[in-house]
C-alpha cells in the first residue's frame, strides 16, 4: 500500500476515534457529525490514492466528489450518494444554526458505514 493511502487510513481512524470520544460527552453533536464526515473524507482520499489518482489531483472537496463520481468502481457503487450526504451534514453542522439531532447523527453513521464498506482498500 502506498504511503498516502496508509496515512489517510490512519487519519480516518483518528477522526472516527474523535467522533466516539465526542459522542460520550453528549454535548458536541455538531462536532460529532463533522468528525464522521472528515473520517469519510480521509477514507475517500485513501481509496483514490490507492486507485492511482495523483496527489495533486485530490486537493478539494469538489475534486474528491468529482473523482468519486467518475472513478469506475466508486461510480458503479454510487459512493458519491452517501459521501455527499455526509458532506452536506457536515456543512450544516459547521455553518448553519440547524440543531443537529441524534437521529441525524445515526443516519450519518449509516452513510459512513456504507462509504467505508464501498471504499475498502
Amino acid at each position: 500500500m502506498d504511503k498516502y493511502s496508509k496515512t489517510y487510513l490512519e487519519k480516518a481512524s483518528v477522526n472516527y476515534d474523535l467522533y466516539k470520544y465526542l459522542s460520550k460527552e453528549k454535548r458536541f453533536k455538531e462536532w460529532e457529525l463533522t468528525a464522521i464526515f472528515y473520517s469519510a473524507l480521509c477514507l475517500a482520499k485513501a481509496y483514490l490514492y490507492h486507485k492511482g489518482i495523483k496527489e495533486n489531483s485530490i486537493n478539494s472537496h469538489d475534486s474528491i466528489k468529482n473523482l468519486l463520481a467518475t472513478e469506475s468502481e466508486a461510480k458503479r457503487n454510487n459512493v458519491l450518494r452517501y459521501y455527499e450526504q455526509l458532506y452536506f451534514d457536515s456543512r450544516d453542522a459547521r455553518y448553519s444554526i440547524k440543531k443537529i439531532t441524534q437521529g441525524r447523527i445515526d443516519r450519518a453513521l449509516k452513510n459512513y458505514e456504507i462509504v467505508a464498506k464501498l471504499l475498502k482498500i
